[in-house]
């Protein structure tokens, strides 16, 4: 009866640690979008120490993911089964000779958010609105570094799509959001509300700073194949 219960409890507490393998600490948050002339979607992003997950809710087999330990991020797409990878690149695209920046800051008092103050902000470049900003100073300071490593890394890409792009079509606030200034919407706290000069608004609707991410979360299909940038653009 004792080597039983003995058995039983070994069995029990193997369990427990094999459970507690299986999630990693995080904080999800949620999100409503919204583009010109479409409706309203929900998204989330899932936040840890070594990954950013991004994706359209709780059975979405559509997401990226961010590898914040060497940079890469995957786009995995359930339709192509496919992964496609996108790795860190140096920008090495010149700014344009006219490139002036400039925050505008209102006096307003919004809602807080967690006891949060909000402050307006508008982000212009060459004096044209790039973004529309309501950011939370110090509200969720890891998910802001994490998101700040993310855009970083994108912005090498964003780069080498802008050298392909006759200057006649490229735009101030797209070079500046994207390339040579990725990060500066994140420089306030985090963005509670932020619309981007097309109109595209993503609002925070919801987070939890105690969630447990599951380890199918965090993983790339393995049967999928996948397809590198440099690969995608060659064809």
């Amino acid at each position: 009866m004792t080597r039983r219960l003995f058995l039983c409890g070994c069995f029990f507490l193997t369990a427990l640690i094999s459970c507690s393998e299986l999630t990693t600490p995080a904080a999800v948050l949620y999100f409503v979008e919204h583009e010109p002339g479409g409706e309203p979607y929900r998204t989330r992003m899932i936040v840890t120490a070594g990954f950013l997950r991004m994706d359209g809710g709780q059975d979405s087999q559509d997401f990226l993911l961010f590898d914040r330990a060497d940079g890469s991020i995957y786009s995995v797409s359930s339709a192509d089964k496919q992964v496609l990878v996108i790795r860190p690149r140096p920008v090495e695209l010149k700014p344009p000779a006219k490139f002036a920046h400039r925050v505008v800051t209102d006096t307003a008092a919004y809602p807080a958010v967690a006891g949060r103050q909000v402050t307006h902000y508008e982000l212009l470049t060459n004096e044209k609105r790039c973004y529309d900003l309501y950011a939370a100073e110090g509200l969720l300071p890891e998910a802001v570094v994490a998101l700040r490593e993310y855009r970083l890394i994108l912005a090498g890409q964003q780069a080498l799509t802008a050298a392909a792009t006759p200057p006649e079509m490229q735009s101030p606030c797209d070079l500046a959001n994207n390339v040579f200034l990725p990060v500066r919407h994140l420089e306030h706290g985090f963005p509670v509300r932020l619309t981007d000069m097309t109109g595209r608004t993503m609002e925070l609707v919801d987070y939890k700073t105690d969630f447990r991410a599951t380890a199918d979360m965090l993983k790339l299909p393995a049967e999928y194949k996948r397809l590198t940038l440099e690969e995608l653009r060659a064809k």
